[in-house]
Formats: structure tokens, C-alpha cells, sequence
């Protein structure tokens, strides 16, 4: 048996020795040389991604020409977050465990290693070539938008209130009562951070919404792990979707970090919020929540009206603006296009919570008793000191 190779350091350590031991290790043949470049640069702060383009001495349409390695970030403050969030345990746990057994496409595991007490982590991935992908920034055009909700409601339908069940049983927990807490301490550091930063982008209608959602994380958490739950992607946006050929409903979607087992419409309401202009949103999103509807309800769904679909969207535009906040303000968004990204993923979430009105969900998150009060009014206290100490 080929012995396992040490986890890289970086991405500038892999070499042509590590490169043949992990792939031998994983039961292909090891190439006779590598050329390794870094891609998915900008695109994503939580992880480095290396292509090894692979020589071989003998000539084999069945070996890969080149294969995806993936590493934690470079950045420590980012990987003290992926820990502190099982951020890449998440990840290698669903390619180790589920991929292979999900209704939709993703990348397949060649070889896979993780440090449990420090997380470090290698992923070698099927490279996924010859498929179309859209800009973030420019957003999805109305036909992409539809394919990428079809394919989550794929996803998520066939695990819909079936959490408990395999393969997905077992999966962390996103809505754990434990980390709601630490959730709602992290969204108002940050949101001090991010209204600092992109002060602009908040109107004064939303400014103070997202300061009185932060008062109330924990109880939106709690809502939604009180509904209908499913198994997750949690990071659900353009730079980690892939799109077949013109009439191909097939999406292959990459990037599982943040999977999981929480509330579906959290999906949605974090694409359409952040990954479509907002009149394209505006234009589709009703559109797509009812084929989405039709989709988990065909699937196995039941009891489950579109009235409380539609709700539930919205509900979660919460959710969209939660990440918003911890990406633009606890994350160090080191080039222009990471910064100009999280900036439009922001003024489009906030656009959505104005839009669809989420001031009733709000209203219904503000009234805390006993030990929740005291928690709620500490934070409090301590967001209003930490904004007049970062002078916001």
C-alpha cells in the first residue's frame, strides 16, 4: 500500500513527489510530471485552489490531464475562522461521505486527508472542464438563475425532512442551538466592521434593520431549525456553480464548506438575494420559489403549502444578509475583485430584505424573556460600545 503523503503546507509546496504519492495513494497512476497554477484567484477567501496540469510517460485517455488540489487559505485570520467553524471538516466530511450519493453533480474525490486538531485539510478534485460559468458580479442571467433553483430543489427534496435518515444523518448541524449564540456576538462585530467599510451601502431604512436583526440572530436560528430541514450547500452562489451546455438542465456545483443540515428556502433566499441583479430578482424570484415549490413537493415534501414557501423565502433573505455582514466585515478581503464582490453581495442583499419587507419577521425576533433578555441586552451594550469605539 502506497503511503499517505504529508498535507502540503501551501498550495507553493505541491511538487511533482506529493502530486504521484497522493494519487497513488488514491488508486490512479502517478504522472511522470506536473505544471501547477492557482486558480480561483478573487473568487473565493476560504481556501486555495491549485490546477496541476499532469505528463505522463506513457499516453492513457483514462488519466487525468490535470486535477484540482485544495488547501485552507493562506490567510490565518480566515483559517482561525474555518476552524472555529468546521468550515473544511464540513467539507471533507461531504466529499469523504455524501458526494457520490447526492442527486446532483460535483467534483469526485481522487484523494482526501484531514488534521482534526487543526484542521488543515487536502482535497484532490476531478478537474470540471468544458462547462459554463456566469460573473457574479454581472449576475445570473433569468435561464441560469431557474437551472441553479431546479437543481437545489433537487438537492433538497430528497432529503426534505428526512435528516435523520442516510446518508446525510450526521451532518453538522447548522442550526445548532449552541452556536446561535456565538452567530449573533460574530454578526454585530462584524456589522459594526462592515458599516464602517461599506458604510454606503446601507439606506437609512436598512441600517437600522440590521442592527435590529443582529438583537435577534438566536431567534431566527431557532425559527428556522423549528421548520422543515434538509441537507444544505450553504455557500449557494455563482462562483461555486457550473453550467452544462445550452438546454442542459445539469449544474455541477463545487465549494462545500458550509454544508449542512438546515432550512432549504436558506438556499434561495441566498442566491436570488445575492447572485441576480436586483431587477432581474425582482423579475424572477416568484417565478422560481414556485418551481422550486413544485420540485421538493413532487420529490417527498408534504404539508408543506406554497404560502409557507413564499414566507419562508423571504424569511431567509435574513440568512443572505447574515453572510453578508460576516464575509464584508470579519474576513480580509485582500484584492479588488474579493472586496468588490462581498460590496455587491451586500447592497443586493439589503435590497432584498427592504424589498420583501422582513420587518414583521424582525418585530417577532424582538421580544426576549429571562436568560434570552439578559443575553440580548448584553449584546446590545456591547454593540453600542464597540460602534462608538470604531467611531461608526
Amino acid at each position: 500500500m502506497t503511503r499517505a503523503p504529508p498535507i502540503p503546507k501551501d498550495g507553493i509546496s505541491l511538487d511533482l513527489d506529493w502530486v504521484r504519492r497522493a494519487l497513488a495513494a488514491g488508486g490512479l497512476t502517478p504522472p511522470s510530471g506536473i505544471r501547477v497554477e492557482e486558480v480561483g484567484v478573487g473568487s473565493g477567501v476560504m481556501g486555495q485552489v491549485m490546477r496541476c496540469h499532469l505528463d505522463y510517460s506513457e499516453a492513457n485517455a483514462a488519466m487525468p490531464a490535470s486535477i484540482i488540489v485544495k488547501l485552507p487559505s493562506v490567510n490565518g485570520k480566515n483559517r482561525r475562522l474555518g476552524k472555529r467553524l468546521a468550515l473544511y471538516r464540513r467539507e471533507y466530511d461531504f466529499y469523504r461521505s455524501l458526494a457520490s450519493r447526492i442527486p446532483v453533480s460535483t467534483p469526485k474525490l481522487l484523494y482526501g486527508d484531514f488534521e482534526p486538531k487543526s484542521h488543515r485539510f487536502v482535497l484532490v478534485l476531478e478537474d470540471i472542464r468544458g462547462l459554463a460559468v456566469a460573473d457574479q458580479i454581472a449576475g445570473a442571467s433569468p435561464a441560469q438563475a431557474k437551472r441553479a433553483i431546479r437543481a437545489l430543489a433537487r438537492l433538497h427534496g430528497a432529503h426534505w425532512n428526512r435528516i435523520h435518515e442516510g446518508p446525510v444523518s450526521g451532518s453538522y448541524d447548522s442550526n445548532n442551538p449552541k452556536l446561535s449564540p456565538v452567530v449573533q456576538m460574530v454578526y454585530l462585530a462584524n456589522l459594526v466592521r462592515t458599516i464602517k467599510h461599506f458604510g454606503d451601502a446601507f439606506s437609512s431604512t436598512t441600517r437600522p434593520l440590521a442592527e435590529a436583526f443582529g438583537l435577534g440572530v438566536v431567534d431566527h436560528m431557532a425559527a428556522l431549525g423549528a421548520g422543515p430541514r434538509t441537507f444544505t450547500h450553504g455557500d449557494y452562489r455563482l462562483d461555486n456553480l457550473f453550467f452544462g451546455d445550452d438546454g442542459d438542465d445539469g449544474v455541477t456545483i463545487i465549494d462545500w464548506q458550509v454544508s449542512g443540515l438546515s432550512c432549504g428556502l436558506y438556499d434561495v433566499g441566498y442566491f436570488l438575494a445575492g447572485n441576480l441583479t436586483t431587477p432581474v430578482r425582482r423579475q424572477i424570484e416568484r417565478e422560481a420559489v414556485e418551481e422550486y415549490h413544485d420540485i421538493v413537493c413532487r420529490s417527498g415534501a408534504t404539508d408543506f403549502t406554497f404560502d409557507e414557501c413564499w414566507r419562508m423565502y423571504r424569511q431567509n433573505t435574513l440568512a443572505a444578509l447574515l453572510t453578508s455582514v460576516i464575509v464584508c466585515g470579519g474576513l480580509d478581503l485582500d484584492d479588488d475583485r474579493s472586496r468588490h464582490l462581498a460590496e455587491v453581495g451586500l447592497k443586493r442583499s439589503l435590497a432584498a430584505i427592504e424589498d420583501l419587507d422582513v420587518a414583521e419577521f424582525i418585530s417577532a425576533y424582538g421580544r426576549p424573556s429571562g436568560t434570552r433578555r439578559l443575553f440580548t441586552n448584553a449584546c446590545r451594550i456591547a454593540y453600542r460600545a464597540y460602534r462608538s469605539y470604531k467611531g461608526v
